[in-house]
């Protein structure tokens, strides 16, 4: 039996090596071209350039950090977080989900030190439902705290417990990008700062390099950023109309959605809100066991899968009415997690020829069929490079992270074994490392 593989080249030509071909060439575009670039001054930089930014011209910005069981982690973020400058009003609410460590106390003592520092606490008939849940009932908290408040004006941000900015200005940053009215969110990017370990590290390839230039190059194409769990805004005016669009179901982030980051940014899009894109980091830390990666990873491909099957299968991104290259980046993305599966057919069909039960032809040559199998390497590269990691670890990281990536499979695959034998979706918290020493917070 013989079969061609010239659709699987095909495929991957367009699919994956001439799409990473064009956003690591409008990447560096957007960087080394005058007026653009980190070292340059960005668009909210520009916005704000030659300008004060009195309190009254900036909105008041209220990061919720959603905490359980985050002693180890807690006390650190809420500390670098009250030391970034800020000219206008920034709050702090700490949701602390029903922690049965130290994280009340925590928690507490930093309320009791801070006017400007909240704490909600989740009794155990409302807690440990999910991230989403337990930032409904922190966002439903603070509309009740401050009823008069103006929503256009205030922007609700979140913070996992262990976020910290790696830029001083990274509030200011998000300040001036909300003072255009047309901003309904943003998103910052992230980085894993425990890269001393190996599997860590490889995270924070995956966050500096695939997700920094994707988004950074959707904020200037088709606007289709995506929002994630840490460093992430979005205007309180938005939320409430998110909510009143689930008033039969409540609250504004989706409860049910294992990634309710995904969930609300795609929602957030289909409402025809813009997301912007900003050149700041926020820093968490990695995972460091395989056994925690693929539990965290099979969270992440189930809510991806949920995303997909909600808003793309069922013609909502289609019928939305928004901009066709909104629309289309977003079937791209959302569908993305075939890649791994081709992948995975062009395995078995290698196999199958190797034992010498099919034979498989090509009209392309080797050279051609390993360039496109390899694309993303360049990404790779040039996103490392750029987040100014030393030369001698990108000789190793790269060849570690072409293998790393195929962790995705198992992954997917059991993500729909979930999906297809109906089992309720479940929320798995994240492991921490770093046990932090207490200081007073000043």
């Amino acid at each position: 039996m013989t079969i061609s593989t010239d659709l699987l080249a095909f495929f991957f030509l367009f699919y994956c090596a001439l799409y990473n071909l064009f956003l690591c060439l409008f990447f560096l575009a957007l960087r080394l071209l005058p007026g653009t670039g980190r070292g340059r001054k960005s668009g909210s930089e520009k916005a704000g350039e030659g300008k004060a930014n009195p309190p009254q011209d900036l909105p008041v910005i209220t990061v919720m950090i959603p905490a359980l069981n985050e002693e180890r982690v807690l006390e650190g973020t809420v500390r670098s977080l009250l030391a970034l400058p800020y000219p206008g009003r920034l709050e702090i609410l700490i949701i602390d989900d029903d922690s049965d460590d130290g994280t009340p106390l925590i928690a507490e003592r930093l309320s009791a030190a801070h006017e400007n520092v909240y704490l909600l606490r989740r009794g155990p008939y409302r807690s440990r439902r999910g991230k989403g849940d337990a930032l409904n009932h922190g966002f439903s908290y603070l509309r009740a705290s401050f009823p008069e408040r103006d929503l256009e004006r205030w922007v609700i941000g979140v913070f996992d417990a262990d976020g910290r900015a790696v830029e001083d200005d990274l509030l200011i940053e998000v300040g001036k990008v909300f003072r255009d009215d047309s901003v309904a969110a943003a998103q910052c990017g992230v980085r894993i700062r425990n890269g001393w370990n190996l599997l860590a590290a490889l995270q924070d390839v995956e966050f500096a390099t695939f997700s920094f230039i994707t988004q950074t190059v959707r904020d200037r194409t088709s606007g289709a950023v995506a929002l994630g769990g840490n460093g992430q805004f979005i205007r309180a005016a938005f939320l409430e109309r998110l909510s009143r669009d689930r008033d039969q179901e409540g609250g504004c982030w989706d409860d049910s959605a294992l990634t309710e980051d995904l969930d609300i940014g795609t929602r957030i899009h289909l409402r025809g809100g813009r997301i912007r894109f900003i050149n700041r980091w926020v820093e968490q830390e990695g995972v460091e066991s395989f056994r925690a990666l693929l539990r965290q990873r099979h969270r992440w491909a189930w809510g991806t899968l949920q995303v997909f099957l909600r808003y793309l299968l069922r013609g909502r991104i289609m019928r939305a009415k928004i901009p066709l290259a909104k629309k289309l980046d977003l079937h791209y993305y959302l569908s993305f997690w075939v890649v791994p599966f081709i992948v995975l057919l062009s395995f078995l069909l290698s196999l199958l020829n190797l034992a010498g039960v099919l034979r498989i032809t090509s009209s392309f040559g080797p050279a051609f069929l390993l360039a496109n199998s390899f694309s993303f390497v360049p990404m790779i590269v040039l996103g490392l490079a750029w987040a100014k990691v030393p030369f001698y670890k990108i000789l190793y990281l790269v060849p570690l992270a072409v293998v790393y990536a195929y962790h995705w499979i198992p992954v997917l695959v059991l993500a729909w074994a979930s999906i297809l034998a109906h089992q309720p979706p479940r929320w798995v918290k994240t492991e921490r490392y770093t046990m932090e020493v207490e200081e007073a917070i000043k």
